[in-house]
């Protein structure tokens, strides 16, 4: 008898009263920072995406964001937040929490190389205040390429080009003190302005596109930065070596969709008359703006300031040698 009572409240230790103990240290690990939890599933475009893609909290709320993936491996990124989570696996929940201060909308992507669509995994995150339920969303000023009237959607080939590729180590051996602005002017016309000048005559052209090498990345941004974005984001249609072939990027339209004469499929990032012709501000707009109907994205929601420049800088890295990256 004394052993089929302890047989019975074995059976209802597990049956029980370690479910009803699983349960409330659950509820207690949901409650314990009195977030408000929204469960979020990760899913390929193709299988809806990120379920929900549009997310309403209110300022200076708690939320916890479980984030679950049936499908692949992906992971979410909400810049403006702060918020990472590099890798979710199938199965698993991710938990990531987060207190907005400021109504406005912050936009969330996915980080993971999840399918050929993997660029339309976007959604945003819609904070409101109750105490300005009209409050206007901040300005900003126009983006350099507006400023300078530059047209995204015209070729700009470069009127000269070196006949070899511009290494930055050799530039360095020259001590030529070349001080400009690269987000202003392009390579090429840097390249002009210093062959019209009677100072460099003593230099051949090669040495003096071997300069400009090495002044751009004097004043270059994060090298390493804009690695791990372009390998991130930029590969899988631009290719690992910058030269358009990706496979997520063979079928877009490229330029086509604005002239058949165009070029079809990603920029050629190797190309050294669209990219010496370009400055960093025509680059920096089409990271901003996407590329309007050729297939290419927006990053202006998702990337900082910096981070675009950092991208910039990175492009710069397959047209001149002799910079140090690492994705």
């Amino acid at each position: 008898m004394k052993r089929e009572i302890f047989a019975l409240g074995v059976v209802a230790l597990f049956v029980v009263v370690f479910p009803a103990s699983l349960f409330g240290y659950q509820a207690w690990r949901t409650n314990v920072s009195n977030a408000r939890v929204i469960d979020v599933i990760a899913n390929t475009p193709n299988n809806g995406g990120w379920q929900p893609a549009t997310i309403r909290v209110n300022v200076g709320e708690r939320v916890r964001l479980r984030i679950s993936a049936p499908d692949v491996v992906h992971g979410i990124e909400i810049p403006a937040l702060g918020v990472r989570v590099d890798e979710i696996l199938p199965g698993h929940v991710q938990e990531v929490e987060f207190v907005t201060t400021r109504a406005g909308r912050y936009p969330f992507a996915c980080t993971r190389w999840c399918s050929v669509d993997h660029w339309r995994m976007r959604g945003a995150i819609l904070v409101s205040d109750s105490a300005q339920p009209e409050l206007l969303p901040p300005t900003f000023a126009p983006p350099p390429y507006q400023q300078l009237k530059i047209n995204l959607d015209e070729m700009h080939p470069a009127r000269n080009m070196p006949s070899q590729k511009p290494s930055a180590s050799r530039g360095a051996q020259l001590n030529v003190n070349l001080r400009t602005n690269f987000r202003t002017q392009s390579s090429d016309d840097v390249f002009s302005k210093m062959r019209a000048a009677a100072a460099y005559d003593a230099y051949s052209d090669a040495q003096l596109w071997d300069a400009i090498a090495y002044a751009y990345f004097q004043d270059a941004s994060d090298l390493n930065n804009g690695a791990r974005l372009y390998a991130r984001d930029c590969a899988a249609c631009h290719g690992e070596p910058g030269d358009g072939t990706g496979p997520a990027g063979k079928d877009l339209p490229g330029l086509t969709f604005m002239h058949p004469d165009m070029q079809s499929g990603p920029t050629d990032f190797t190309d050294s008359s669209e990219m010496l012709g370009a400055s960093d501000a025509l680059l920096q707009g089409k990271i901003l703006r996407g590329g309007m109907g050729t297939g290419m994205p927006e990053w202006g929601s998702l990337y900082s300031a910096q981070d675009m420049w950092d991208v910039v800088a990175f492009l710069r890295t397959f047209t001149f040698e002799g910079a140090n990256k690492s994705p």
